[in-house]
């Protein structure tokens, strides 16, 4: 009967410890593939909004209303989704810092006067994030506008002090009148230009949105949007030469952000939201699970 005792106590510690070692293990791999994914990158989806037009018939490929727009907020958060801007992937990849488990980030480019009027309260009803990106001369002309129309309006400095001020929106630079496709595709160098002429094309116009939002706002953007998404070699070395640490495009794939790797910052995708295509972020979300 001892021995019988002694044996069946010897097999539950033989088991106790075979346990152990299955769920150290477990953990380790887990570790492993953690680290790994790390290494591999921080899969963050961008979304790229334009006009929130409250006008269900205008409706189009850049123009959504603020119940979709509100939709797609509650989407995100009942999917876990953590709202993040530009900056926070600059000081995950440059300054130490984290990313919560499943980040997004909402751009909203153009600077019209609607992201006044429907956006920001919405991101403070749901306290989410957003990304802005303003054109300098259109932010120039609603300065003259007495009565400001969301359908139609663009954002005056006051009004980009006050998004900023809310601690919920960051402002890129998106140029201040190179937003056009007359002769020049945005901010595309011409056949022929030399590098030093549009150097100097680049820098005045890039330039004076920096100047304006320190004397209108106090700050700078350290973010550059590409417009239409259109850049060239020319412009990607000037946008780090003049001190932006990241830029927004348009292609539309997720991002890896890398520790340490300063390059993923660099023309970050997009995925544009249509407001003929309310699928989008289940799309989206069905990549980040796989």
């Amino acid at each position: 009967m001892f021995i019988s005792l002694k044996l069946r106590k010897k097999t539950l510690l033989c088991i106790l410890a075979a346990v152990i070692a299955i769920v150290t293990a477990a953990m380790s791999l887990r570790a492993v593939a953690e680290e790994s994914s790390e290494k591999q990158g921080k899969c963050v989806p961008i979304i790229m909004y334009h006009s929130i037009i409250k006008d269900e018939s205008r409706t189009g490929e850049y123009v959504i209303t603020p119940i979709e727009l509100e939709k797609d907020i509650i989407y995100l958060k009942n999917n876990g989704y953590t709202p993040v801007f530009i900056n926070d992937l600059i000081r995950y990849v440059k300054y130490g810092g984290e990313l919560p488990k499943k980040p997004v980030i909402l751009t909203f480019d153009d600077g019209t006067y609607n992201y006044k009027t429907y956006l920001l309260p919405l991101l403070k009803k749901y306290n989410f994030k957003a990304t802005v990106s303003i054109v300098g001369s259109y932010t120039d002309a609603a300065c003259e506008e007495a009565e400001p129309n969301p359908a139609y309006s663009y954002l005056d400095w006051q009004d980009i002090s006050e998004l900023r001020d809310s601690g919920l929106v960051e402002i890129c630079n998106h140029s201040y009148d190179m937003h056009n496709l007359d002769g020049r595709r945005g901010v595309s160098q011409l056949d022929g230009e030399t590098y030093e002429d549009y150097r100097r094309i680049f820098l005045n116009d890039t330039t004076k949105v920096q100047n304006l939002c320190n004397e209108y706002c106090g700050f700078k953007p350290n973010v550059y949007t590409y417009p239409f998404g259109i850049h060239c070699e020319s412009a990607r070395r000037l946008v780090k030469n003049m001190g932006f640490e990241a830029s927004l495009g348009v292609e539309e794939k997720v991002n890896y952000i890398v520790k340490g790797d300063e390059s993923c910052l660099y023309n970050l995708n997009r995925y544009n939201r249509s407001g003929l295509d309310s699928s989008l972020l289940i799309r989206v979300d069905r990549y980040f699970r796989k």
